[in-house]
């Protein structure tokens, strides 16, 4: 087997200064599977799944955030991986498929939590330059088309700072 190839995501070091870096993978993912419901009960989810969720709220009962405290006004669970919980050559790809990995492959279990809730994959993306990609494979569109999944794209471009 050929050795697997880090995938840089800065200049190499020693670039001369004024430097230009285009092409590569994007910077920074966030993946979240999100399901959303008027009656989700959060715990039921869990089971379900067999894992908890990385946020949860009940419908009714206050949620936290940054902005402040609100009363949800439906249930949700989510499950979020981020690609700094990933080896550093983990692409957007590689971040579905662990994330996926981590939930039951059950067609009749999805085919029932996306008849009952509204449920996706979302995936925030970060460039800090031009010129970012990524791809999605038959494989895991074909993973994302047996949980009956349809997945979303938010492009984000990080600032240097």
């Amino acid at each position: 087997m050929p050795p697997i190839h880090k995938i840089s995501r800065r200049p190499p070091d020693g670039a001369p200064e004024g430097t230009q870096w285009f092409g590569g993978p994007v910077d920074r993912f966030r993946i979240t599977l999100r399901i959303y419901g008027e009656e989700l009960d959060p715990d039921q989810i869990s089971v379900l799944l067999g894992c908890a969720p990385t946020e949860a709220a009940r419908k009714g009962l206050p949620v936290s955030s940054r902005e402040g405290s609100r009363i949800a006004n439906r249930g949700r669970w989510s499950l979020t991986i981020e690609s700094k919980d990933c080896d550093e050559r983990d692409n957007v790809e590689d971040g579905v498929k662990m994330l996926l990995a981590r939930l039951p492959s059950d067609a009749d279990l999805w085919a029932s939590l996306t008849s009952t809730f509204r449920v996706d994959v979302f995936c925030g993306i970060f460039m800090a330059a031009a010129n970012r990609g990524f791809g999605i494979s038959a494989e895991v569109s074909k993973l994302l088309t047996d949980r009956h999944l349809n997945i979303g794209f938010d492009l984000y471009f990080d600032v240097p700072k």
